[in-house]
């Protein structure tokens, strides 16, 4: 965003669609504007806004209140904000205020149609993309995994259960875009730690995602290949409570173990996912009260 200043205009602070939580945008914006304009205060923030209480904003950038959809749009004057910058916010608003994930994914559709048109490097809604798709993943070891010579089709071909050329190609591409892959001079794909970040409220749901989608191609797996191709068991046990971080370690170091062990200088034949699901399926019952139904 651009903020006035004794010598002219400056730049001071990344545009909104960097942000992913509408509390840090405005503690940053606060802080920008307050140092490109000495007479700014909370204050005169309500007054342009149309706010009566001068308070307001302190409070919302603390988490100690929300905003209302009446109060959103008296943010989005009192911030300045165009058209379509005031639709990011008032859908960021919406997005990190939602309590159910069902409304949480509603909102973040949103956020990331709302695309500008100008290339950025940095957009951190977009990130979702690649999380969007189980096989987005697959797609990223496949593609440094063997020579497929720009056919998508034998790309596609390969990933179980198969998926269409359109949707390899599009992977492809998504990823080069967002720094998951890279191609060299000589037409070869590599892997790269994207330099993108997003929220770790968006990176969460777009994991918890991708994990249900694992855990569906998990039960598949079991009539779509043979026990000689794959390892699927289960296991029940009894623990206190206490000993649920060390055990959550353990699964944790289990999974560096096995990465490290397939991490050889072999040639990849094959891509394989591990799903480890440790939950509860049984507690202690706890003391009947008032608010438990009745049963009989």
């Amino acid at each position: 965003m651009v903020f006035p200043s004794n010598s002219g205009y400056i730049h001071v602070m990344k545009s909104i669609e960097f942000y992913s939580d509408f509390r840090t945008f405005l503690a940053d914006f606060y802080a920008e504007k307050k140092k490109a304009l000495s007479g700014f205060s909370y204050r005169s923030f309500c007054i342009k806004a149309g706010l009566n209480s001068p308070s307001i904003y302190k409070e919302v950038v603390g988490g100690k209140r929300n905003l209302t959809l009446s109060t959103i749009s008296a943010f989005v004057k009192g911030l300045g904000l165009s058209e379509r910058d005031g639709r990011f916010f008032e859908n960021l608003v919406l997005f990190n205020q939602a309590k159910q994930e069902e409304t949480k994914q509603k909102y973040l559709a949103i956020l990331r149609g709302l695309r500008y048109r100008k290339p950025q490097k940095n957009i951190p809604f977009h990130m979702y993309d690649y999380y969007e798709k189980w096989y987005n993943p697959v797609i990223r070891e496949l593609a440094v995994a063997f020579d497929w010579n720009e056919d998508y089709a034998k790309l596609a071909r390969a990933v179980v259960p198969a998926i269409k050329l359109s949707e390899a190609r599009d992977s492809v591409h998504m990823q080069l875009r967002l720094g998951f892959l890279v191609k060299d001079a000589g037409g070869k794909y590599r892997q790269a730690a994207p330099d993108i970040t997003t929220g770790a409220e968006v990176n969460s749901l777009a994991v918890r995602n991708t994990n249900r989608e694992f855990a569906r191609l998990g039960v598949e797996s079991i009539d779509r290949f043979a026990p000689s191709q794959r390892d699927v068991s289960s296991l029940v046990m009894g623990i206190p409570q206490s000993k649920l971080p060390i055990l959550k370690q353990e699964i944790a170091e289990f999974r560096k173990r096995l990465v490290a062990i397939a991490g050889s200088d072999e040639p990849t034949d094959a891509i394989y996912t591990l799903v480890l699901e440790f939950f509860p399926v049984a507690q202690r019952a706890r003391p009947k009260g008032e608010n438990d139904e009745k049963v009989g």
